[in-house]
């Protein structure tokens, strides 16, 4: 296939899909070198194509100016976590997992249900059961409390080596990154 025969469209439908975060306008009108109100264009007709054919994916706003290609509700419903993205694990099961993730491998801490309680609130009940839900944390009961670990599902899952050493030094710097991208949608 010749890449210069594509459409814009499709070369944005492409970035949409292997990109696993939301993607701005300027982002996007920088890869088909086009201003930002053609990217518009170009993304209204791609949902058109999409609610057109009944694809699995839609396009959606993730905030001005930010787009994201996200698998439909009604078929991720039916699906099981591991073929689901990383991108589509919600937000604020994301705090929870590097708050586990963070205790577990850079502070040697073992993580209770009543410590995540205390930092989350009434919510962090819930939230672990989605995690277990979603096979991303195993809970083990130690002696008459209960410790939360992360799952090798969940390594796989954000691309963490699963060799100790190595995998709190990508949990370091996965925190790191993930904090500094809170701070810009913040």
């Amino acid at each position: 296939m010749d890449l210069k025969a594509l459409k814009e469209k499709d070369i944005i439908e492409a970035a949409l899909f292997l990109y696993d975060r939301p993607m701005s306008f300027s982002e996007l009108a920088e890869i088909i070198q086009k201003d930002e109100g053609e990217v518009e264009k170009l993304i209204e007709k791609l949902r058109d194509e999409h609610l057109d054919h009944k694809n699995a994916y839609t396009i959606f706003d993730t905030e001005k100016g930010s787009v994201q290609l996200k698998l439909r509700e009604e078929i991720a419903a039916h699906l099981h976590w591991p073929f689901i993205k990383r991108s589509e694990v919600p937000r604020y099961l994301l705090k929870v997992l590097s708050m586990i993730s963070f205790k577990e491998y850079v502070l040697d801490e073992q993580v209770t249900p009543s410590k995540l309680q205390k930092i989350f609130g009434k919510s962090a009940k819930d939230n672990i059961e989605e995690l277990k839900a979603m096979n991303l944390i195993n809970i083990t009961p130690k002696g008459k409390r209960s410790i939360i670990n992360v799952t090798e599902e969940f390594l796989n899952l954000f691309k963490i080596p699963l060799e100790p050493e190595k995998t709190k030094k990508a949990i370091q710097a996965g925190l790191r990154g993930y904090a500094l991208r809170q701070l810009q949608y913040d």
